[in-house]
């Protein structure tokens, strides 16, 4: 690609403390089947601490891509990251992965083959699968997509530069979660039509995350709240009912009513049942109690972040 010709797709990475994960996608993009003359990769570094930025590019100077690594002035979150990356480049088309993935060799091809002799499709989700040898715990983070889903996982997805432009990109305030599910249905609510590509694929890594990670995201889902309030669609598409995200949300405020209760009349403990019986471990499994107890926990941590979104939105939403 010469300096002045404009790339018909960017690939932009947000990437934090996981250099080791961003050098193997850069392997993968190295594999692509689209010409590398046609595309630019942008990573963005969200001031990761240690030697991250250098190994990362050490890497990228070794590369035979064309590509840029830009670093966030503070950690802002991958909205803010992604931002960034997407303004740096005149792209026609943005696609966005994350450092924990790996596409297939067709993925940007098929991705950009989406958008063609569609000048109104404005976000395409590509198709996301978890490794074929992982096994699943009782807390394991992964992803998967195999169609159009309400969240727009900003994991694997395509977006028409004019689309994003249009609705001022990501939201930077969201900072972590549902900044991708907002952007997706900004573009969608500003009447871009939506699409879904399956050749465009890419693996993405399990991670066991242990409880406190899960708490501490649960607390996070405060941003559900504007999200739903903002994009309609997306309230409609996604939650349970238009007052609560998960039935088991619900579920747990309904507990926590009926332990507090029953302190005072016994029978109103009955209103945990609902919220134990959708949360009933598999038969067998080892560690039962335990289980109940740490989803009881989680499922607490989320509810109380969307009642703190809730007190912010002024609206109430479990």
């Amino acid at each position: 690609m010469s300096p002045d010709a404009r790339p018909e797709i960017a690939v932009v990475v947000p990437t934090y403390r996981r250099a080791d994960g961003a050098a193997r996608l850069v392997d993968a993009l190295e594999a692509q089947t689209l010409d590398a003359d046609r595309f630019e990769v942008v990573f963005v570094d969200d001031c990761s601490p240690g030697d991250h930025v250098e190994r990362l590019g050490d890497r990228l100077a070794r590369s035979r891509l064309h590509t840029r690594l830009l670093q966030t002035p503070r950690n802002g979150g991958p909205a803010a990251a992604r931002n960034l990356g997407w303004r740096a480049t005149d792209a026609r088309v943005i696609a966005f992965v994350d450092d924990d993935c790996r596409p297939a060799p067709g993925w940007l091809e098929a991705g950009l083959a989406a958008f063609a002799g569609h000048d109104r499709l404005g976000v395409v989700q590509g198709r996301t699968d978890r490794p074929p040898d992982s096994t699943l715990g009782d807390w394991t983070v992964f992803r998967e997509v195999h169609g159009e889903t309400p969240y727009f996982e900003g994991t694997n997805i395509f977006f028409r530069r004019d689309a994003l432009a249009e609705v001022g990109g990501f939201d930077e305030e969201l900072r972590f979660y549902f900044e991708d599910t907002a952007a997706g249905w900004a573009v969608v609510d500003a009447g871009w039509a939506r699409g879904y590509a399956d050749g465009a694929a890419v693996e993405h890594d399990t991670e066991e995350r242990g409880l406190g990670w899960h708490v501490r995201n649960g607390w996070t889902e405060a941003n559900v709240v504007p999200v739903a309030l903002r994009h309609p669609g997306f309230r409609a598409a996604a939650f349970f009912r238009p007052w609560t995200f998960r039935r088991e949300n619900a579920g747990v405020a309904i507990a926590w009513v009926g332990l507090l209760a029953g302190l005072r009349w016994r029978p109103a403990l009955a209103l945990v049942l609902p919220w134990l019986w959708w949360h009933r471990p598999p038969r067998g499994h080892h560690r039962a109690l335990a289980l109940w107890g740490e989803r009881f926990i989680v499922d607490s941590a989320q509810t109380a972040g969307h009642l703190r979104g809730s007190l912010r939105e002024r609206t109430l939403i479990l």
